[in-house]
């Protein structure tokens, strides 16, 4: 009750107002925070993020769903790929270069930062250092969630550098869209050649926030 207080006070000085149908659900996970994550990396690794009561995953696929039809299809996911290449190449010369990448390192989407404080809990007891030394071998072989990977549908730590084929530390136009197709099956994972919201993944941040409420809910039966 305590929690939920100190959120509607902290929601109410920012002028953020929670949803009155979240309620509930909020008052009835405390300790988990607000239904959704923050912050949402959208698989071509454009930032999109709210106060936590609104799903930041909803917010680029009705972006990215341009005739608003419930669906996304790869003409529609491409199309919204290329639309944030333009964004980042700043000064139009058809190349993400590595000026524009730094500052989308550190201004556009700095949640993809690796080994930034915070990303890791400070391992305490044996078996927290021993599962510390787990997740960093599973990072060091991308079975775990960094980076970028940790607030998007895939497990991508900088969806932006990873589509420099040519290795030439710049990404174009072609490079960029050729990386949305290479993605488009890792999200259509059932081939129905569209994504719809229901059958997008959650990111690992949200499916933590799912689980500690689902958590909760257990426990207070």
């Amino acid at each position: 009750m305590i929690w939920a207080l100190a959120l509607a006070l902290q929601a109410s000085a920012s002028g953020v107002q929670a949803p009155a149908d979240q309620a509930i659900v909020v008052n009835g996970a405390q300790g988990c925070g607000p239904p959704f994550a923050k912050a949402y990396i959208a698989p071509m690794g454009e930032p999109f993020r709210t106060d936590g009561f609104t799903d930041p995953m909803k917010a680029w696929f009705d972006r990215a769903d341009s005739d608003h039809d419930g669906k996304v299809t790869l003409a529609e996911f491409r199309a919204d790929s290329d639309r944030f290449f333009s964004t980042l190449d700043v000064d139009k010369s058809g190349e993400i270069d590595p000026e524009e990448m730094a500052h989308y390192e550190n201004v556009v989407a700095p949640e993809i930062k690796l080994y930034q404080r915070g990303q890791d809990k400070r391992p305490r007891t044996r078996e927290q250092k021993h599962q510390a030394k787990a997740a960093a071998r599973r990072r060091a072989d991308y079975e775990a969630p960094y980076g970028a990977g940790v607030w998007s549908s895939l497990n991508i730590p900088q969806p932006i550098v990873a589509a420099d084929t040519d290795l030439n530390r710049g990404v174009s136009r072609l490079e960029l869209d050729q990386a949305a197709v290479r993605r488009w099956p890792l999200l259509d994972t059932q081939g129905l050649g569209y994504l719809t919201y229901v059958t997008l993944a959650k990111s690992p941040a949200q499916m933590d926030i799912d689980a500690c409420r689902l958590g909760e809910d257990k426990g207070r039966r």
